[in-house]
C-alpha cells in the first residue's frame, strides 16, 4: 500500500503539514495537519507498506497493544481513502 506521491509533507511553524500537489490538490484543496502517529504513518506508506506493518510501526514507538494499533491504523487509513489519497 502506497500513499499518493503528489503529498508533500513540510513542518511549518511546529506542525507537520501534509500538502496535496499536482492532480491530487484538485480534490483535496488545502493542507492536513498529521499529528506525531499520523506523520509516523505516512512516512511508512510513502515507502510502500502494508496494514501489518504500519501496525507493528505504532505497537513499537508507542507501546501500545495489537487491538488499540490496528484501531487506530483502520482509522487513519480510512480517512485517506475517504479523501482519495490511497
Amino acid at each position: 500500500m502506497r500513499i499518493d506521491s503528489e503529498l508533500v509533507i513540510r513542518k511549518v511553524a511546529g506542525e507537520t503539514i501534509l500538502i496535496p500537489t499536482g492532480k491530487v490538490a484538485k480534490d483535496n484543496p488545502g493542507l492536513i495537519t498529521l499529528t506525531e502517529s499520523g506523520e509516523l504513518l505516512v512516512r511508512k506508506l510513502q515507502e510502500g507498506c502494508e496494514f501489518n506493518d504500519l501496525v507493528t510501526t505504532l505497537m513499537e514507538k508507542y507501546e501500545v497493544e495489537q487491538d488499540r494499533a490496528e484501531q487506530d491504523v483502520k482509522r487513519f487509513l480510512g480517512k485517506l481513502k475517504e479523501r482519495g489519497l490511497l
